[in-house]
């Protein structure tokens, strides 16, 4: 499962300096269709629950089902 949250760029800061002091998960930023705005992607569900709930900085949040390869 990956999480997308968009979050605005005046808020970033603040995510990536918490991620920085007690994130242990992977992250993955990109620019964003959304003026003003970035994704964060994360397949970790409680570091994303933290940052919606706790930082409160997402704007809008996608969780999708992560695709495994057939072999």
């Amino acid at each position: 499962m990956i999480t997308e949250i968009l979050v605005k760029k005046d808020r970033m800061g603040l995510v990536i300096d918490d991620w920085m002091e007690c994130g242990e998960c992977d992250l993955t930023l990109r620019m964003s269709k959304t003026t003003g705005c970035r994704v964060i992607e994360t397949t970790d569900a409680l570091y994303a629950e933290r940052i919606v709930s706790y930082l409160r900085a997402a704007e809008k949040v996608n969780v999708k089902q992560s695709i495994k390869s057939k072999k």
